[in-house]
């Protein structure tokens, strides 16, 4: 055996083991599987973590914004995005498990936890569904007149409605009421309406009806649209009714919804310590919004109390985008929800809000 065929293999000749050899340095590998394949995945998988990362901290700003008081506009709608953060970080907390991107779990989960956390009293009844109702109140925006007026009386009949509050009420849509039945099913009427303005608001009752004031004035009501205020005598008590319709947060005029919001706030904070209240209206905001949280402080709110989650009441009427936001409301003080709902009808872009209250036993 020559010193040449003992570098050439190790085993006898003809155990298939002699390979030719090859250059030095040469293992045998082929020139493309020299790079690890662990390697060439790991920059992959880091653009992963910081796709993940940037959602990540995307949706945790949005719902950062709950707690930031302002009138910017921007500020303004994504402050209506809280749901969308809630299942917007759901479905990045099932992609991460799905991905395996196990150092990522922990942030996106713990981000998770805290929006359901805040989500969750929307969703947790304290309504009495057993309680006797002493008063039925709904609220319809009728988008200045056009609402189906058949249609709404038809809810009205179905809920057993004792007050309906019209905001952006126009004398049109009172005569289509009246034709529809609601002059003889209401015999109590308050408040303005007016043509071809959202500003007009009343108020039907099948109890009578003491006004209080007719909240006709812009500087102490803090927006142009009437808002009355009126006592409504049910058989056994007395609630005080306040309805609510602040200017909508439209671009340039965000400082005058603010302003709104506030002047129902200090409405709020004058009331005597043991009189019943109902506020019942479009308030134009919703609880992503801080100053709404300030005037709803206190106060029960008929949907929230009774469970229902994710109520949605606008945009309706045919608008491109869903319903995904619920800006008409009944809050309310010393008064049980027994139970609440929500109607939609045609040519309305808002959904009417309803809600049964038993009164306290006098």
């Amino acid at each position: 055996m020559t010193v040449q065929e003992v570098a050439r293999g190790t085993g006898p000749a003809g155990d298939g083991d002699d390979v030719p050899a090859g250059p030095p340095g040469d293992t045998g590998e082929t020139a493309g599987s020299s790079t690890p394949e662990p390697a060439r995945r790991a920059p992959r998988r880091r653009w992963v973590d910081v796709v993940i990362g940037v959602v990540l901290l995307g949706l945790v700003a949005v719902g950062a914004l709950r707690w930031y008081d302002s009138t910017a506009y921007v500020v303004v709608v994504l402050q209506t995005a809280g749901p969308f953060v809630v299942i917007g970080l759901g479905l990045l907390t099932v992609a991460t498990l799905v991905l395996r991107r196990w150092w990522m779990v922990a942030p996106v989960v713990v981000a998770l936890v805290v929006a359901a956390t805040v989500a969750a009293p929307a969703f947790r009844a304290t309504s009495s569904p057993k309680a006797d109702r002493d008063l039925t109140v709904m609220s319809a925006n009728v988008w200045v007149g056009s609402a189906n007026a058949g249609q709404l009386m038809d809810a009205v009949r179905f809920h057993s409605v004792d007050v309906l509050v019209l905001t952006e009420a126009t004398p049109a849509i009172l005569r289509r009421l009246d034709a529809e039945g609601a002059g003889d099913y209401f015999s109590q009427r308050e408040g303005v309406a007016r043509a071809n303005t959202s500003s007009g608001t009343m108020v039907l009752s099948r109890y009578p009806l003491s006004v209080r004031s007719l909240g006709t004035d812009p500087a102490l009501e803090g927006t142009q649209s009437v808002q009355p205020e009126v006592d409504v005598t049910v058989p056994n008590g007395t609630v005080r009714l306040k309805v609510a319709h602040p200017a909508a947060p439209l671009r340039g005029d965000t400082l005058e919804w603010r302003a709104g919001l506030r002047a129902l706030e200090s409405w709020k904070q004058r009331l005597d310590g043991d009189e019943l209240v109902v506020m019942a209206g479009d308030f134009n905001a919703g609880f992503g919004h801080p100053g709404f949280r300030d005037l709803a402080a206190g106060l029960d709110d008929a949907q929230r109390t009774d469970g229902q989650g994710w109520v949605r009441t606008w945009p309706f009427a045919g608008n491109r985008l869903p319903a995904f936001v619920q800006l008409d409301h009944l809050l309310s003080r010393g008064l049980t929800v027994v139970s609440a709902g929500q109607v939609a009808f045609n040519r309305a872009d808002h959904a009417a809000v309803w809600a049964s209250y038993a009164l306290p036993a006098r």
